[in-house]
């Protein structure tokens, strides 16, 4: 099939008028390491049995419990427009009742969250190393743990949003806040084959961590 020659001209002239304005700018590459806090606000379960496959116990309203969570970013930032890669790890139980569990049920439970964002400062204070910005990408949530792992479909694709601000202490450290929210659906499905309901999920995160320039600010 034959391109027309007017639209690959356009086509060609928006990815100049795109590349423009990074072009003659440093790239700059990030690390940073953090720590913070995991909020959970959906169950994810409206009930099920403490042994999905047979007749044991029902528990109504299973969700997992705030936690604490630890990761890194690596982040790549052309001038207000970064890209960044994030991993975390969140320390979650389960909500299972005491009782249940001084009978030897395991809560243990863990989230994984990765995701790759675009971040875009949309203020920067003048004559202050203060930046805030929005951000927005793709990612995962995996959930294991000794309960969780009767089930498939544990994994799920997310939307990552959020926002944050980054304020240096010096040309190559800088101190950062970040809240995000991954907004993914929940879909488990026991060994017997049975398919719980889908469930929205809305797994906050809040961090505060440092990043480290390995290209200093100049």
């Amino acid at each position: 099939m034959q391109i027309p020659v007017r639209r690959l001209t356009l086509f060609v002239g928006f990815l100049g008028l795109a590349a423009g304005p990074l072009q003659g700018q440093q790239v700059r590459v990030g690390l940073s390491a953090f720590a913070g806090a995991y909020l959970p606000t959906n169950d994810l379960f409206d009930s099920v049995r403490l042994r999905p496959d047979t007749s044991s116990l029902i528990i109504f309203n299973l969700g997992q419990e705030p936690g604490l969570l630890v990761g890194g970013r690596l982040t790549v930032r052309f001038s207000r427009l970064s890209v960044e890669a994030e991993a975390g790890y969140a320390f979650a139980s389960l909500d299972i009742p005491n009782a249940v569990v001084q009978a030897g049920a395991n809560n243990d439970a863990s989230v994984f969250l990765g995701s790759v964002n675009a971040l875009y400062d949309v203020i920067r204070a003048a004559f202050s190393p203060l930046s805030i910005y929005l951000s927005g990408g793709l990612g995962i949530v995996a959930r294991g743990g000794d309960f969780l792992d009767q089930f498939s479909g544990t994994t799920s694709l997310s939307l990552a949003l959020g926002g944050g601000f980054r304020y240096g202490l010096s040309r190559t450290t800088f101190l950062r806040v970040d809240i995000r929210d991954y907004v993914s659906s929940f879909t488990p499905t026991a060994r017997s084959g049975f398919e719980f309901d889908s469930k929205t999920q809305n797994d906050l995160i809040g961090t505060i961590g440092l990043e480290i320039s390995l290209s200093p600010t100049q």
